[in-house]
């Protein structure tokens, strides 16, 4: 194709990436619109093509479309997803319910887990009356040990459809992941009594035929309850493409890290797809400088999101959160909080302490500068009232801040209540929302072994380069890196992404297990990752491969993810396995605590099949002096909370008239049209032959 098209739909702003095919790269955004995503994602690639003095209809006819989307988690978020039954072995209709100990906490915000009464159950997305128990047993090793009651599941089936008007059936059983029999005939029976009732069905066996129930329970259910809502979305967005000159088919970004045909796509493997683009980027940004250990930052209008890369490589969740449900779902280990650019501020009434996040304004009506109904005041009028935005040219001039607004709505809700001024309240604000975003990275850093300061900072989202040097600093870390593409990044790598399918499967080889077993149990693996590729397109010599084993010691509860070559194992290659899981074991838990003796186990196996796309051809620019002096564009006023707390002159610099090898001392703000970098006093940035800001902090 000539072009390639990434876009994301963000929780503000709708951000698009055209690949050129002789590398130049085109970025654009636009104001999200979440009665209709796709209104949005429209929206975004008309600037994108008359930024390229294009028609759109030019630009879709010969371009490739890749895509991320909120649809699914905004659908979560409020709950406008499908009404949901759920069918599961008796005895355990109550498992959801009941949920695990952590249940109760998991997915709070930090404010949340210190006050108990927060801490309650999020409410059930099958309540009680939509759970239907059936009897059969299959036992651990897969055995039938009772046949399914088939009575007892039509009358579940007939209840569910007749008496509750479900949408979606979702089916769990106990050891169904092993042996697939009980499920599969539950399926073949609601197909049979209704074969033309529209119901999206969701079996665990085939969507993630993995060990424990519950978080299985609620991947089941939560991929019923999404289903028609991204089967609607895609299709009405594919009209709309193929009605403005689309021609080839469209392909959604999964959490994963790869893309594929929606009808490949599981719908639970949209959620989370945005910040999985970021992380495709800063992989393939790091591949090119050589950066082995990297903390993506990803600060948007509603969240901060936080990935690792370690030794060149991310890590998938073992058992991710979305919207305090746990599940059972290869995710990108992406942690994330309420911290944006449209985050709100307030005064706790009983405390009388400023308090910040995780709400957030959205879209609509966004930060009280936008003069668009805000009435809180936000991180981004924070940022005007300190002056690191430009009230006349934030988005490059062609959204006007409302710098007076935001000042008298500081002023009222947080200044006078605390008795302070509205700058020192601002600075408060920044500070306190710094602090959370460090404290976020390193506990993300330590918990895998490691330390902050091994690792480089890159900064993306529109508002995570006006911050990242802030937070950076208190992490002692050295570099923080900022693209041409940062205030897209995600788009940008969504536009670079492979198609990726990923099966996992449990089943426990006590080691060292035979390896014929192994071998042959990941060759039945790999021949259903073959037959999805194909349907992709993508022809068998083209698939990669990639597996991880989750392996723990015998009678621990707890995995660790460990990467495997990819080969026929010997016995020799199973004793490096083995000691590779005991060399990480120590990287995590510390030196000694390996014990061999104790007997080790893999638990689950993940595969990844990788079909390789087009990667973006970055250009490189000659390296000049360092002077950038030709790029001043004016100075300002900016205050500089913390350490300065202070006006400062603050040198403000045109991003597009820097060249390669200029320096640029700070205190100084460089401008985009679509983001700011801030660069605080006595830090440091410098361009390089890629366009990339390098900010010195250590």
């Amino acid at each position: 194709m000539k072009y390639i098209i990434g876009t994301d739909t963000g929780g503000t702003f709708t951000d698009c990436t055209v690949l050129r095919e002789d590398g130049e790269i085109f970025i654009d955004k636009s104001s999200t619109t979440p009665h209709d995503f796709s209104i949005g994602v429209m929206d975004a690639i008309a600037e994108v093509a008359k930024d390229m003095g294009l028609s759109v209809e030019d630009l879709l006819k010969e371009g490739l479309h890749k895509h991320g989307s909120t649809v699914a988690t905004n659908a979560l978020i409020t709950r406008t997803g499908s009404k949901v039954g759920l069918i599961t072995t008796r005895g355990f209709e109550d498992t959801t319910l009941i949920m695990r100990a952590i249940g109760r906490v998991a997915g709070l915000d930090e404010y949340a887990l210190k006050h108990q009464s927060a801490c309650i159950k999020p409410e059930p997305v099958v309540p009680k009356e939509l759970i239907k128990g059936v009897t059969e047993r299959i036992d651990f090793s897969g055995d039938v040990v009772i046949r399914v009651n088939e009575q007892e599941a039509r009358e579940a089936i007939r209840s569910l459809v007749e008496d509750h008007e479900v949408e979606a059936i979702a089916v769990n059983f106990l050891w169904g992941f092993v042996n697939p029999i009980h499920e599969n005939r539950i399926k073949e029976l609601i197909q049979e009594i209704y074969p033309d009732k529209d119901l999206f069905l969701s079996i665990a066996s085939e969507l993630v035929p993995v060990v424990r129930e519950y978080a299985r329970s609620n991947t089941v259910i939560l991929n019923a309850f999404l289903g028609k809502t991204i089967r609607n979305y895609t299709k009405n967005l594919g009209i709309k493409l193929k009605e403005s000159g689309y021609k080839e088919p469209l392909l959604l970004m999964q959490a994963n890290g790869g893309i594929g045909l929606p009808e490949e796509v599981s719908p639970i493997g949209t959620l989370g797809s945005g910040p999985c683009g970021g992380m495709m980027a800063s992989k393939y940004m790091a591949d090119l400088q050589g950066h082995k250990n990297v903390i993506t930052t990803d600060m948007g209008g509603t969240s901060f999101d936080v990935g690792l890369l370690i030794d060149g490589f991310w890590r998938y969740a073992k058992e991710p959160v979305v919207e305090r449900f746990h599940i059972t779902w290869p995710m990108i280990e992406i942690e994330s909080i309420g911290a944006g650019g449209g985050t709100l501020s307030r005064v706790d009434p009983v405390t009388k302490r400023l308090l910040v996040g995780p709400k957030s304004a959205g879209a609509a009506p966004g930060p009280v500068c936008y003069d668009a109904g805000g009435t809180e005041p936000a991180i981004t009028d924070a940022n005007v009232i300190l002056g690191f935005l430009d009230p006349d040219f934030f988005l490059g001039g062609r959204m006007k801040l409302n710098k007076a607004k935001a000042e008298q709505v500081m002023k009222d809700k947080i200044a006078d209540p605390l008795g302070m001024s509205v700058i020192d309240a601002a600075a408060g604000i920044h500070d306190i929302i710094n602090g959370h975003m460090s404290d976020l990275i390193r506990k993300q850093v330590v918990r895998t072994g490691n330390i902050p300061e091994e690792f480089v900072i890159y900064a993306f989202g529109g508002s995570g380069p006006v911050h990242a040097a802030a937070y950076g600093s208190e992490l002692g870390i050295e570099k923080v890196y900022v693209f041409p593409t940062s205030a897209v990044f995600s788009a940008f790598g969504i536009s670079a992404a492979d198609v990726i399918h990923t099966y996992t499967t449990s089943y426990r080889y006590n080691m060292p297990v035979d390896p014929s077993i192994l071998n042959n149990r990941i060759k039945e693996l790999e021949e259903v990752l073959y037959e999805i590729m194909g349907r992709e397109g993508i022809a068998r010599e083209r698939v990669q491969f990639r597996r991880s084993f989750y392996m723990r010691y015998r009678r621990q509860l707890n995995e660790l993810e460990i990467h495997v070559p990819v080969k026929d194992y010997n016995e020799q290659d199973i004793l490096d396995i083995m000691d590779g899981f005991e060399k990480r074991y120590e990287d995590v838990y510390g030196a000694g605590s390996a014990y061999r003796q104790a007997g080790i186990e893999v638990i689950s196996i993940s595969i990844d099949a990788i079909g390789v796309s087009a990667k973006p051809k970055l250009k490189t620019y000659p390296v000049e002096e360092e002077n950038s002096s030709a790029a001043l564009k004016s100075h300002r006023e900016v205050f500089f909370p913390g350490k300065f707390h202070k006006f400062m002159d603050t040198r403000i610099y045109d991003y597009d008239k820097l060249n390669p090898g200029n320096l640029v001392e700070g205190p100084a703000i460089v401008e985009t049209p679509i983001t700011t970098i801030v660069i605080p006093p006595e830090k440091s940035g410098k361009m390089d032959k890629y366009r990339n800001i390098e900010i010195t902090l250590y």
